[in-house]
């Protein structure tokens, strides 16, 4: 039986309140493109992730009080990152992104200069639960630290059939214990990971509508996924699901979005599922707002560019006056 205290609603993962000239270039990383890297690898009830994994970023949102909002993102493009949208619509004046270089693990920060919310999400379904974030376009990119894109796949049905675990990661709380023994979120101070076993589609709609009281629908742009005592917790919205291939390569299948209210909701996230955005039914969206953006960019650098006659134009108009006047004066 579950506690009479437990509500049957559901939440946002969502945000920890915390006291505390390059042009822009399609780098995007498809694993149907071939590409092997070659890293390895608390949550709820995982463990400490090794430095390997560098595409996993914070996002910090400062305030004027000093107080911070914590989400994770993971680095899609040497300018851009993927997160949940109520993380994106959650940014302050003074955004951040933190990433760790992998050869030192010295932690660096960029600003977010724009984000990119899915035009569909909606806040009372969670569905569309996807933003993209741009960072401040510096002298380097993300690459020249050694930060490659986390692995994305255009259709992730292979994947789950062949697949049925998960890995979930993130900087947000814990599941520890108080003086008296009993359960308790605690911050975590490292990135931690831990294995999430993926629930079907059909079993996953019919817990939640019963948990809901049919007022939560899932979707086909969701995934759900965790068990007891493994799974995302506050603070760890707007980070990955991802699926670990048999030959060590790890691809990004969702995106932290929601979950049951609670403790209880956090400690059994198998009887409480953790709910996820499905990135692969995204990938057009992604490729359209980097794609927009860029023409963009590029279509005000031509702009500016031809309104001044370019120097070999100059030269081809008044070479042949010149050598007219030259022979005139023989």
């Amino acid at each position: 039986m579950f506690s009479p205290k437990f509500q049957y609603h559901f939440y946002h993962f969502l945000i920890l309140i915390l006291v505390f000239h390059s042009n822009y270039s399609n780098a995007l990383n498809f694993c149907e493109q071939g590409y092997r890297p070659f890293f390895s690898f608390r949550i709820i009830g995982g463990s400490n992730v090794d430095t390997g994994v560098n595409w996993m970023s914070k996002l910090v949102s400062y305030g004027d009080d000093g107080q911070g909002i914590l989400c994770g993102a993971t680095v899609v493009d040497n300018f851009w990152l993927l997160t949940a949208a109520h993380c994106a619509l959650q940014l302050q004046k003074r955004s951040f992104i933190y990433v760790r270089k992998p050869t030192t693990n010295k932690e660096y920060s960029f600003k977010v200069v724009e984000a990119y919310v899915h035009a569909g999400y909606n806040n009372q379904t969670a569905d569309h639960d996807i933003a993209l974030l741009k960072l401040f376009q510096i002298s380097f990119d993300l690459s020249k630290l050694g930060i490659n894109p986390v692995c994305l796949v255009h259709d992730d049905s292979k994947l789950l059939k062949d697949y049925k675990n998960g890995m979930v990661i993130g900087y947000g709380l814990t599941l520890g214990e108080d003086s008296s023994g009993s359960p308790k979120l605690l911050n975590s101070q490292t990135l931690q990971s831990t294995s999430v076993p993926i629930i079907p589609d059909a079993e996953c709609v019919k817990t939640w509508r019963f948990l809901s009281l049919l007022s939560v629908k899932i979707t086909y742009n969701q995934i759900c996924a965790g068990s007891y005592m493994h799974g995302t917790a506050p603070g760890d919205s707007g980070g990955p699901l991802l699926i670990r291939k048999s030959d060590g390569e790890y691809v990004q299948i969702g995106i932290t979005s929601y979950g049951a209210d609670g403790l209880d909701g956090v400690i059994d996230q198998g009887k409480f599922p953790g709910v996820y955005t499905r990135v692969s039914k995204y990938v057009p969206w992604i490729e359209g707002v980097i794609g927009k953006t860029s023409k963009q960019k590029s279509s005000s650098t031509s702009s500016s560019s031809s309104s001044t006659p370019s120097t070999s134009i100059i030269f081809f108009f008044f070479f042949p006056l010149l050598l007219a006047l030259l022979r005139t004066m023989k």
